[in-house]
């Protein structure tokens, strides 16, 4: 008889907290609270899946779904509560919706719920495989129950987002391209860019590498895609698009839940209702925005360009280019922080990698990382995630003590999920800069 361990005892707890506690608590949002949202009580379940539902919806009626009137008008008809939620993604997101239009709204937000948490558990499984955790199968229940655990995930999940579409786009962009499958790594970078224009700033980088073939496979599905934007949605909403969406992207959108840059800096220098800001200043604000967000590309080229060759090489800039996305994007919602599950994954795999017993990085080149510096990564790695998750907490705080309009109208305090992210994007500088440093000096 095999004798009971600790890491045994704790692993089957786990699993029965998942499967008794975590599944049960996904169940019931999806079946009963997916499209809450509709029910005019100020939840917000299912309410970016709206958007997208009632686009695609307008799209097979031959209408311009991004036309902001008629899409109020929609909203109204079908007696939904009407807020700032709109449709402002490339028409691919519209047309992959249409399918779900042949259901009742309802029962749509019902699938596209329970398919966004499949889709989450095969990014997971997907980053399992591409960053090297298996040898970590051991801490499987507890890394498991954490990811689906991490508010902004299940938020995402709940409110009917895209952003785990996009986390899995990302993730199969990486491990295709670590397996050396450019050509299926370029059409999945592709999609992603098609379905959110961030990722295309991977584009630029993969270029630099000389993954000319990646690079050309993104090009030619961008082309492909947009070709087939035009055939089903037409020319007007395209028109649209560009001569409205995109100026609207660029101005400033001060809302708690925004955690880009421009977001943190419209708080604080643009008027809004949401927190005491500062000074009512839009030069300011596009002043500072362009000015951290060039800083923050700069950094990137520069933290990249100085890395030495060594296995998995590429690790650490996939890591910091994802934790930059949401910084340099002007509207970056707290819940598109789930694609930080890339990031996160790839740091624990790195501090692992070098403490496990056959690593396939040297002693040498893990030296960068002592013991002091692996515990210093790991604590901020994991204040990072506390503060990115923080808004929910924070939430529960102002609703019991009364709170809400005193410290929560704070723009300092609302922005605790970008302070997470600007600590996770100094972690990676500073572990690129110290490997850099120590490499060159074992080279000289």
């Amino acid at each position: 008889m095999r004798r009971l361990t600790p890491q045994k005892l704790l692993n089957g707890s786990l699993i029965v907290v998942f499967v008794c506690l975590v599944l049960p608590l996904y169940a019931a949002k999806g079946l009963n609270d997916s499209l809450d949202h509709a029910r005019g009580t100020g939840t917000v379940g299912g309410i970016d899946f709206k958007a997208y539902y009632i686009a695609a919806d307008m799209l097979r009626q031959g209408k311009d779904f991004y036309d902001v009137e008629q899409q109020i008008q929609e909203v109204l008809a079908r007696g939904l509560p009407l807020n700032e939620s709109f449709y402002i993604y490339p028409p691919l997101l519209a047309i992959l919706f249409v399918p779900l239009t042949a259901l009742p709204m309802n029962t749509a937000a019902q699938v596209w719920f329970f398919l966004n948490v499949v889709l989450y558990g095969v990014s997971l499984l997907v980053l399992w495989e591409a960053v090297g955790l298996g040898r970590l199968s051991r801490n499987l229940p507890l890394l498991w129950t954490l990811a689906f655990l991490f508010p902004p995930a299940l938020y995402t999940i709940y409110k009917g987002q895209v952003n785990i579409l996009l986390l899995l786009l990302l993730a199969m962009t990486y491990w295709l391209h670590t397996t050396g499958s450019q050509r299926l790594a370029g059409v999945a970078l592709g999609v992603a860019t098609m379905v959110k224009v961030i990722p295309v700033i991977l584009l630029p980088y993969f270029a630099w590498r000389k993954q000319y073939t990646l690079c050309l496979a993104t090009i030619v599905t961008i082309v492909l895609i947009g070709i087939l934007g035009l055939v089903v949605a037409g020319v007007d909403p395209h028109l649209t698009y560009v001569s409205s969406v995109l100026p609207s992207l660029a101005e400033p959108r001060p809302n708690p839940s925004n955690q880009s840059l421009g977001g943190f800096f419209s708080l604080l220098f643009t008027e809004n209702d949401y927190t005491d800001y500062c000074v009512n200043n839009l030069t300011l604000w596009k002043i500072l925005t362009v000015s951290f967000t060039l800083g923050a590309i700069l950094g990137v080229v520069t933290l990249c360009s100085r890395q030495q060759v060594r296995p998995r090489k590429e690790e650490l800039e996939m890591g910091l280019l994802i934790t930059t996305m949401p910084l340099v994007t002007n509207i970056a919602w707290v819940d598109m922080l789930v694609i930080l599950v890339l990031p996160y994954a790839i740091l624990f795999a790195h501090i692992s990698e070098c403490r496990s017993e056959s690593p396939r990085l040297s002693d040498r080149e893990c030296s960068y990382l002592s013991p002091r510096w692996k515990r210093a990564v790991l604590a901020s790695t994991v204040a990072s995630a506390l503060l990115v998750s923080s808004p929910r907490f924070l939430d529960t705080i102002g609703g019991l003590g009364g709170l809400q309009t005193t410290l929560l109208r704070s723009p300092l305090l609302v922005s605790l999920p970008f302070y997470g992210l600007l600590i996770l994007w100094m972690t990676y500088a500073l572990i690129m800069i110290r490997e850099g440093a120590l490499l060159r000096a074992n080279h000289a």
